[in-house]
C-alpha cells in the first residue's frame, strides 16, 4: 500500500495539491464538529448563517463550492479559531496550525 496522498493522483501542481489537502482536513473538521453537535442541516445552515442548500454541498463533500476562507468562516461560526505558529529555524515543520476553542 502507497503513502500517496490521493490528491498526488490527481495533480501535478504541488500549490493546487496543497490546496485541495487543506480544504479537505477543513471539510472534516466541520464535519465532525457539526456532528458532534448532532446539528441537522437546517440548524447547521442558521448557525453558520448560510443557505441549506450550501449546507448540503458541505455535507456532500462538494470542496469546490468552497473557499478556504469560507470554511475558516464557518469554524468561528461554530466557537473555533486556528492558531498559527511559526518557527523559521524549524525546517521541517515551519508552521504548525491548531485548532483552539474561542474564548466567548
Amino acid at each position: 500500500m502507497s503513502n500517496q496522498n490521493v490528491f498526488e493522483l490527481f495533480s501535478t501542481d504541488p500549490v493546487e495539491f496543497n490546496m485541495q489537502n487543506l480544504k479537505t482536513k477543513l471539510v472534516l473538521v466541520l464535519m465532525n464538529l457539526i456532528r458532534q453537535k448532532g446539528w441537522t442541516q437546517a440548524v447547521t445552515a442558521r448557525e453558520l448563517q448560510v443557505s441549506q442548500p450550501r449546507v448540503s454541498n458541505l455535507f456532500r463533500g462538494q470542496l469546490d463550492k468552497f473557499s478556504i476562507d469560507t470554511m475558516m468562516e464557518m469554524l468561528v461560526r461554530l466557537g473555533y479559531k486556528l492558531d498559527a505558529d511559526f518557527d523559521p529555524t524549524d525546517s521541517a515543520e515551519p508552521l504548525v496550525l491548531k485548532l483552539k476553542k474561542a474564548m466567548l
